[in-house]
């Protein structure tokens, strides 16, 4: 398998689309999530609504950082119970600026 935006049989954009449904509304910080094997996604909480982004906002840095296996990540982007699960039990690990995961609002269970 030779396609970078290839995880197992998942495509990042799997992630991404997970990551655009998410959050209820904006947190006023940067998240990246950085799946296993795959690009990273940014999820810009700087303005009213969240935003998934497949690519950096420009001149930012994020302001968190959430890594894992893509099935763990989608799982924590279920809602705040699973984030709260996947980041207790290992399966994300979660660094940076724990004042905006204060602030993270997640939409109800799709």
């Amino acid at each position: 398998m030779n396609d970078p935006t290839m995880s197992g049989d998942k495509p990042a954009s799997t992630v991404l689309a997970h990551a655009e449904k998410a959050f209820a509304e904006g947190f006023g910080g940067i998240i990246e999530l950085i799946p296993d094997d795959c690009p990273s996604i940014w999820i810009d909480g700087r303005s009213e609504k969240a935003i998934a982004r497949a690519t950096q906002p420009k001149n930012q840095k994020s302001d968190c950082v959430w890594r894992g296996a893509q099935d763990a990540l989608m799982q924590a982007l279920e809602s705040e119970k699973a984030l709260d699960s996947a980041f207790l039990s290992g399966r994300i690990f979660i660094s940076g600026d724990m004042s905006v995961m204060t602030r993270l609002s997640m939409a109800t269970k799709r």
